[in-house]
């Protein structure tokens, strides 16, 4: 699949062409090999040349790009699957004080599903609502680092403010508070007590995402932070495989106005808040 953790040469070089048009075809398989180490150059070739007979790639001269029939097929997909979404997930059928819940075997596939739910609200939510998170840490950094990229994106792109409160101080904790704050996403830390360490909050206007970790993973994310003080490859390989270990994650999704209003006043006590954020 297109994009997906274990691409095809055919995604990796539809993916390339997107950040670098009017490649030529040795650039092409120098792209590739970066990616996909000892990949022939007989393979890109051929992989090209399915892409040209699908009409995803186009040339000109000596160099390939990715067609504008295919881009506005895509860009179409995507806004009917977005307009769908917007209309028929199941949460935006919530009534006040009614919820969901949902069981994952790990945090990588709860993860998912919790950055799906986060675009749709996201998306959702008018510019001038405040979002509000809590975490023990914001792993989601390391061990999802592109996908937390894009949803930092979409916060700027969109006008959309998030206020984090993290409860930790950690060497990590403090590099993500520098590293990823922005204009739209203002970052708190402390060694914060309020919440379980076993428990994940966002808050959307009436909605609420909540996530249930176990102890025993919880303590391992705790140990982590506390023994890291850098990111490496090493490390985060490490952690990588510690968010998809098995261990039982839970999702509550909660349309509770009355809690959600006590929640954000409850997060957003540390901030300031422009005036023109209700």
């Amino acid at each position: 699949m297109l994009l997906a953790q274990k691409q095809s040469i055919e995604d990796i070089m539809t993916e390339n062409l997107a950040k670098n048009p009017y490649s030529t075809g040795p650039q092409l398989v120098a792209m590739v090999n970066k990616t996909r180490e000892n990949t022939t150059k007989q393979a890109v070739y051929t992989a090209l040349k399915a892409l040209m007979e699908s009409e995803v790639v186009a040339k000109v001269g000596h160099t390939y790009f990715l067609s504008r029939v295919w881009l506005t097929k895509i860009e179409s997909l995507f806004q009917a699957q977005k307009e769908k979404e917007l209309v028929r997930d199941a949460i935006f059928d919530l009534k006040d004080t009614e919820s969901i819940s949902y069981h994952f075997p790990n945090l990588l596939t709860c993860d998912t599903y919790w950055a799906h739910v986060f675009d749709l609200l996201l998306e959702w939510m008018p510019a001038e609502k405040p979002i509000c998170g809590w975490m023990p840490h914001e792993w989601f950094a390391i061990g999802r680092q592109q996908v937390e990229r894009n949803i930092f994106k979409a916060h700027e792109g969109k006008g959309k403010h998030m206020f984090y409160t993290i409860g930790g101080t950690t060497a990590l904790d403090m590099l993500f508070k520098r590293e990823w704050q922005n204009p739209f996403v203002s970052v708190h830390t402390a060694n914060n007590t309020d919440f379980p360490r076993t428990y994940y909050l966002h808050v959307f206007d009436d909605f609420l995402i909540e996530v249930f970790v176990s102890e025993e993973l919880s303590r391992e994310i705790d140990a982590f932070y506390d023994q890291h003080k850098a990111l490496t490859p090493d490390s985060v390989s490490l952690f990588e495989n510690l968010i998809s270990k098995k261990s039982l994650v839970r999702m509550k999704i909660s349309r509770k106005a009355k809690k959600a209003a006590l929640l954000r006043k409850q997060l957003t006590r540390h901030f300031y808040i422009p005036s023109k954020l209700k």
